[in-house]
């Protein structure tokens, strides 16, 4: 018998990537935070990130319960577990955002009102995004190493986006450096890719971690 979502992880990976670079690529761009709050596109843009963030974290517990793996891989998937439920709760913070929007022509933001869960949601967000990258590289690395999860030929591109997702705050927003805003849809496009194309790579996990139903079922005995 297989283990409990031996196949489901791959799914979740597979539609939560698809998800995620759905909403990412329909956000509001080209004009300024106030103006991208109140753009229709802010909140069915936002829920499919979400969304795809929460398959994708649902697919992470999935994926090990479904065979047995290093504990090296063990640890990094444990830390990327953790912080991908904490990605998931910004991005629901980012998502809601628009409540201190206010309204055209003049929003809370032009007006320099308040602006709470924004401010929450940039602030959570720089100090999340960068542990989830160092996390998340962490896994795939030592994930394509074991043969676990993965592969070299597309590693490299999970690796990318994580890296831009983990700067990205730091950079654009709290630095302000000109031009560094294109982390954010790089991030995007490698991190949904990657989770794409990992959700249906062919396994081939190393014998020395590999255990047949049986001595699986032995080893329970």
């Amino acid at each position: 018998m297989k283990r409990s979502g031996s196949r489901i992880w791959r799914v979740l990976f597979a539609g939560g990537g698809l998800l995620y670079f759905i909403g990412a690529f329909n956000h509001p761009r080209g004009m300024t935070m106030a103006d991208m709050m109140v753009d229709p596109a802010w909140i069915p843009s936002h829920a499919a990130v979400f969304i795809g963030l929460l398959a994708m974290t649902v697919g992470l517990v999935s994926f090990r319960r479904s065979r047995p793996i290093s504990s090296t891989v063990q640890r990094w998937l444990s830390y990327t577990i953790v912080l991908a439920v904490l990605e998931s709760i910004e991005m629901g913070l980012h998502t809601m955002a628009y409540l201190d929007a206010g309204s055209l022509p003049r929003t809370a933001l032009h007006a320099g009102l308040s602006t709470p869960v924004l401010t929450v949601h940039l602030v959570f967000a720089t100090l999340v995004y960068t542990p989830f990258a160092i996390a998340l590289i962490g896994l795939i690395w030592t994930g394509q190493r074991e043969r676990a999860l993965g592969s070299p030929w597309i590693g490299w591109i999970g690796i990318i986006g994580a890296a831009a997702h983990g700067a990205v705050m730091w950079l654009a927003i709290v630095l302000g450096i000109p031009g560094t805003g294109i982390l954010f849809p790089i991030g995007a496009l490698c991190l949904s890719l990657w989770f794409l194309l990992a959700g249906i790579w062919p396994a081939r996990q190393r014998a020395a971690y590999a255990m047949s139903d049986n001595e699986m079922a032995g080893a329970a005995s």
